[in-house]
C-alpha cells in the first residue's frame, strides 16, 4: 500500500514537471517570464512526498528548466550582448527561482516533521503503550486479515492464548506498578520466544495473544511451550520479605481449519483450551478439542 502510494507521487510529480514544460514550449517567448512559476507544482508534491531531499531535486530541476527555456524563447539571449530588458528578467527569474526554491525547503522540512508525528500518532494506535507489544484492536484485523490469507493459500492459521497466572494474587500482594513490571518482563520474553513473523499483541489484562501464519497444531504447540518455558525460568521483583518471585502462564492454542473456519471461533476455541489448562493445574499449554 505504502508502495503504491509513492508511485503514484512519482507519477503525479513527473506529470506537473512534464506540464510545467509544455506550458513553456507552447507559449509565447514572454510566456517563460508569465509561467515559470507553474513549477512550483511538481516541486510542492516533492517536498510533501519525499520532505526536503524531494524539493531540493526538483527545484534544481526546475531551475535547471527555467534557464533552458530562457536560452531556447526569450528574444536575442544567445548573443553575446543581452540586451538590458533581458538581464532584468534574467534576474527577477532567478530571484523567483530561488524564493520559490527556498520555500519547497521549508516546506520539504515541515512535511518530514509532519511525516514523523504522524508516525508517533500511528505508533501509538496500534501499539499497547504499557508492553509494547499490538493492541487488541490490531489484533482483532489482523486475526481476520491472516484467516483469510490463510483460506485463499489454503495454509494453517494458529492461534494462542496465554494467561499469567495468580496475576492479581501478584498485584494485591506486591503493588500494581512491580505488576507493570511482570507484564512487561513476560511481553519482552513472549516476544523473544516466537517466530519471526508471528504477531504478538497484549489482548487485555494479564492476557497475550500470539498469531502464528502458516504454523500448523504441532509447530504452533512447540513455539507456546517454549514461551511457557521461558517464562518459568524469569525471576521478578518482590519486597523485603520476599525479594525475588516467580510466575508462571497456562496457555491454549487453536488452529484454522482444524479447530474453526473463522477468527472468532478459533479464539473461542483457544480461550476454551486455556480454561482448561487453568483449571488442571496452570503453567502448562492445552490443545483445543
Amino acid at each position: 500500500m505504502q508502495r503504491g502510494k509513492y508511485l503514484r507521487s512519482v507519477m503525479l510529480i513527473v506529470v506537473a514537471f512534464i506540464f510545467a514544460n509544455l506550458v513553456l514550449y507552447f507559449s509565447r517567448p514572454e510566456g517563460v517570464l508569465l509561467y515559470w512559476t507553474i513549477f512550483v507544482v511538481p516541486m510542492v508534491v516533492a517536498a510533501m512526498t519525499y520532505d526536503v531531499h524531494g524539493a531540493v531535486i526538483i527545484g534544481l530541476a526546475s531551475v535547471g528548466a527555467i534557464a533552458w527555456w530562457i536560452y531556447q524563447l526569450m528574444p536575442g539571449f544567445e548573443e553575446v550582448h543581452i540586451a538590458v530588458g533581458s538581464l532584468h528578467h534574467i534576474v527577477e527569474i532567478s530571484l523567483g527561482s530561488s524564493v520559490f526554491l527556498g520555500m519547497g525547503i521549508i516546506l520539504g522540512f515541515l512535511a518530514r516533521k509532519h511525516k514523523r508525528q504522524q508516525a508517533i500518532l500511528e505508533r501509538l494506535s496500534i501499539h499497547d503503550r504499557l508492553t509494547g507489544l499490538y493492541n487488541y484492536s490490531y489484533f482483532l484485523d489482523r486475526i481476520e486479515e491472516e484467516r483469510k490469507r490463510a483460506e485463499r493459500y489454503e495454509k494453517s492459521l494458529s492461534f494462542a492464548v496465554f494467561d499469567i497466572d495468580h496475576f492479581k494474587q501478584f498485584n494485591d500482594t506486591f503493588g500494581h506498578e512491580k505488576g507493570n513490571l511482570v507484564l512487561k518482563k513476560v511481553a519482552r520474553t513472549i516476544k523473544k520466544n516466537v517466530r519471526a513473523t508471528d504477531i504478538v499483541a497484549r489482548y487485555g489484562g494479564e492476557e497475550f495473544v500470539v498469531l502464528l501464519p502458516q504454523a500448523g497444531k504441532e509447530e504452533a504447540v512447540l513455539v507456546a511451550e517454549r514461551v511457557r518455558q521461558s517464562v518459568e525460568k524469569l525471576e521478578f521483583e518482590g519486597d523485603r520479605e520476599q525479594p525475588i518471585v516467580k510466575r508462571t502462564i497456562s496457555g491454549g492454542v487453536a488452529t484454522y481449519p482444524s479447530d474453526s473456519k473463522d477468527s472468532s471461533g478459533l479464539i473461542v476455541k483457544a480461550d476454551e483450551a486455556l480454561y482448561e489448562a487453568k483449571e488442571s493445574g496452570r503453567n502448562k499449554i492445552c490443545i483445543a478439542q
